[in-house]
């Protein structure tokens, strides 16, 4: 039975529990970022807990520790499931109060989960996803739809919508029809033998990362915005995720992109992130 670390204390997954008048639970009223860990060492924490504490300010949440004391957290809860490789999720809600929306006098709950989680069969990597283009716009000017909150509805339709459509990834688009990420990971093209990052995305400490590896490797790496159309006139589109590591789209709306499997860019940038999260 795998535990997780709820407000300072290990407790069994079994009996772990969140009072229905949490406003995590009642209003989608908290944030999340996710970590991986391999070999024992977390890939890039300072980064993806700055995500987080960015996030919690955004709802006017005060996260009731340091930076640090979360990575002594973090790492309590890895030691007390025995891993050293797996996927953490740190989440934070704004605590429980009355049923009403006061957020006034609540004490914000802070647990820890570390298991594995992988979005998509190891299989496909290698052979590429299939994806469908969600066709409601997310409104990326308001805020909190930017940050990882507890309230994401529009990423659990736009799945749903794939899974219903025959695929396991959709693509989010904003209100201009560009097309704004993806419910697993930040999106790149590869067009004209340059990484092209889809312009306009929520913040993703892991596609930083992959876009850095890919300009350190000698790619040129571009953004700006992207249409569904350029999918399919790109040479190459993947993903880059915290769960799901990089991973190509070889289809979009049932049209092959490029050649309709995987290319030599997503492969490559794929074995450098690889040794990356090694720490090499």
């Amino acid at each position: 039975m795998s535990k997780l670390w709820i407000n300072g204390a290990l407790t069994d997954k079994a009996d772990a529990k969140v009072s229905p008048f949490d406003h995590g639970f009642l209003y989608g009223d908290g944030v999340w970022e996710h970590l991986r860990v391999i070999g024992g060492r977390l890939f890039r924490p300072a980064e993806h807990l700055g995500l987080l504490f960015a996030a919690a300010d955004t709802l006017g949440i005060a996260i009731p520790h340091t930076r640090d004391e979360l990575v002594a957290a973090i790492e309590t809860t890895l030691k007390a499931n025995a891993r050293t490789d797996g996927y953490v999720r740190v989440i934070v809600s704004r605590g429980p109060g009355t049923i009403g929306p006061d957020p006034r006098k609540l004490d914000p709950q802070v647990i820890i989960i570390a298991e594995e989680y992988q979005p998509f069969p190891q299989e496909l990597y290698g052979h590429g996803l299939h994806a469908v283009v969600y066709p409601t716009p997310v409104d990326l000017d308001y805020p909190t739809n930017r940050v990882r909150t507890l309230g994401r509805p529009h990423v659990a339709m736009a799945r749903r919508y794939a899974i219903a459509n025959g695929c396991l990834e959709a693509l989010l688009v904003n209100r201009d029809g560009g097309v704004s990420g993806t419910t697993e990971g930040f999106l790149f093209l590869v067009k004209d033998g340059a990484l092209v990052v889809a312009g306009g995305q929520p913040a993703d400490a892991t596609g930083f990362a992959v876009a850095a590896a890919a300009g350190e490797g000698g790619l040129v790496v571009a953004e700006y915005a992207v249409k569904p159309a350029d999918l399919l006139a790109a040479e190459e589109v993947f993903l880059a995720g915290t769960a799901c590591g990089v991973i190509g789209i070889v289809r979009v709306d049932g049209r092959d992109v490029g050649v309709g499997r995987e290319g030599p860019v997503t492969r490559s940038l794929r074995e450098r992130f690889h040794t990356l999260v090694r720490g090499g």
